[in-house]
């Protein structure tokens, strides 16, 4: 009896899910103006992730909080605005399917490796097809198992992945000059304090639509832009 309770106890350990906060920051390898890395390293990325969901939160004169919830399907942008409140734009499971109908995703699954703060990780390069122009768009994904997020945690950026991507490579062109520019995670911490209601539509946010005109202006978003 105690050696099942044992081995049951370690069953549940291994299924819970990794709770905790990455930090990501960006770089242009390649780049010869040491203004752009400095800029870019100005531009950390604060995620929380639990399971299969992730919020990032950042700050650039108003509050904005993403919030990917691959249990529910729901993509959702929360826009704290200094004098308005808070609203928020959402993208449900038929939406987000409707748009991605159009474009294809294929990944090669490589066996090069790499660590990235401390966890293995697998090169993996992504082929994004828009199925009405034929027209591709490649990255290099450094994917680890080694977290224990689901797998439908990339169902908005990269559906379909297994793993989860520590750090993308996509190649652009800045100030003329072809160069790689790199999302890598530079810091990754096991949160307790993450509960599943973080990755939940707070109850003090309206719906965009709600908003008054004159915010909506100021927003760019009317009509169909508000979806």
């Amino acid at each position: 009896m105690v050696i099942v309770m044992m081995i049951s106890s370690v069953c549940v350990m291994a299924q819970k899910p990794f709770a905790g906060n990455i930090t990501f920051e960006m770089s242009a390898e390649g780049c010869s103006d040491p203004n752009i890395n400095a800029e870019l390293s100005e531009q950390t990325m604060e995620y929380t992730v639990m399971g299969n969901n992730y919020r990032m939160e950042v700050s650039q004169g108003i509050d904005v909080i993403t919030i990917a919830n691959g249990t529910s399907k729901t993509y959702t942008v929360i826009l704290g605005i200094p004098g308005y409140g808070k609203y928020y734009i959402q993208q449900d499971e038929e939406a987000i399917q409707k748009k991605m109908a159009t474009t294809k995703f294929d990944y090669d699954y490589t066996n090069e490796e790499k660590t990235i703060s401390g966890y293995k990780c697998k090169k993996v390069v992504v082929t994004a097809t828009d199925l009405e122009t034929d027209e591709e768009e490649t990255a290099v994904l450094w994917v680890t198992n080694e977290l224990g997020l689901g797998d439908d945690i990339n169902f908005f950026d990269h559906p379909g992945l297994k793993g989860y991507p520590l750090s993308t490579e996509v190649n652009t062109e800045i100030n003329g000059e072809n160069v790689t520019l790199v999302t890598a995670a530079s810091k990754i911490v096991p949160n307790k304090k993450v509960k599943p209601t973080m990755f939940l539509l707070p109850s003090d946010a309206k719906d965009i639509k709600e908003a008054p005109d004159e915010l909506k202006q100021m927003l760019n978003l009317g009509g169909d832009d508000e979806e």
